[in-house]
């Protein structure tokens, strides 16, 4: 942070101009949080842009890519094909979407505790929805024993929702809102039904923005500053909601409507503002991986293969 002032007319400034503006040489430059700035727009859930598989890959492709880990991930039952999903995304993420790792950990660390709070609580309530270990007691608790089923249980709801947040993040970091529409419509799809998932994309962002905006403007005004320490921060939330919701709402109406008015670039006649990606291999693999996913659902939801009898 730099302290120095400018055209300020203090005498003990040393500025030589001999003149003061409406700002004092002892308070901080805006130049000195440009790099905090800086660090707080990289870690948008927004597009990067670069030259990987993943960003050359078809939107559409990498739509069912995606579609194809979620399938697999919620509907699996078995906790080494989930284990192996998790370190398959995780390849993907850390080889083939040029995107740093540490992006994704910067989301992972919101990530994580909700899962690791899935992995130990949902074990409790385990009642042979997934066979995924023995019967055995693998654990002796005050509140219930545990088997290795239900701690299998556990690490398949972690499993699950690890593969499905690093999936979508990547999707988020290497697809740009206008390939996804262009290639929506070209498909033949209506250009209003397309905005889903570019409001997504757009709106997330800027909602995090909206939220860390609010809690600095909370932390100026002192609010809830008489009350104990958790009067205080449920007092910050009830305010931090109510105001996201209404803000969000009303920036989620007047993006649809800018994007209802303009087309985004979807209209079959109008010109498209940039070049979309192209890759054979991504639409190979991206159309080879969701038929797979959906061959393997074919075999698991199958009266020979399921914990209980679909007849």
């Amino acid at each position: 942070m730099s302290w120095r002032g400018r055209n300020c007319a203090f005498p003990h400034c040393s500025s030589s101009r001999g003149s003061c503006s409406a700002r004092p040489c002892w308070m901080p430059t805006r130049h000195g949080h440009e790099s905090r700035r800086r660090s707080v727009a990289d870690l948008e859930l927004a597009y990067k842009e670069a030259n990987s598989p993943f960003h050359r890959m078809d939107p559409l492709a990498k739509t069912l890519f995606i579609l194809g880990v979620s399938f697999v991930a919620i509907f699996n039952t078995n906790l080494w094909v989930s284990v192996g999903l998790f370190v398959f995304t995780f390849f993907c993420a850390a080889f083939l979407s040029g995107v740093p790792l540490r992006m994704y950990w910067t989301f992972g660390k919101v990530l994580v505790p909700f899962v690791i709070i899935l992995a130990i609580v949902f074990p409790f309530f385990y009642g042979g929805q997934a066979t995924a270990g023995s019967a055995d007691i693998a654990l002796h608790t005050p509140i219930k024993d545990l088997t290795w089923a239900a701690l299998g249980f556990g690490a398949l709801l972690g499993l699950r929702f690890m593969a499905i947040g690093i999936s979508g993040l990547m999707f988020a970091f290497t697809t740009h809102p206008l390939d996804l529409v262009e290639r929506f419509s070209r498909r033949g799809f209506d250009y209003r039904l397309v905005h889903a998932p570019v409001l997504g994309l757009v709106l997330f962002p800027s909602f995090l923005q909206l939220g860390r905006d609010i809690s600095v403007t909370q932390r100026i005004r002192d609010l809830g500053q008489d009350m104990n320490p958790v009067t205080r921060k449920f007092h910050r939330l009830k305010h931090l909601a109510f105001a996201m919701l209404v803000l969000g709402l009303r920036n989620g109406q007047t993006q649809a409507m800018a994007l209802d008015i303009r087309g985004y670039g979807a209209h079959k006649t109008r010109t498209y503002m940039r070049t979309p990606p192209e890759s054979t291999g991504g639409k190979i693999f991206g159309w080879a991986f969701f038929v797979l996913s959906i061959a393997y659902l074919v075999w698991q939801f199958n009266s020979a293969t399921m914990s209980w009898n679909l007849g």
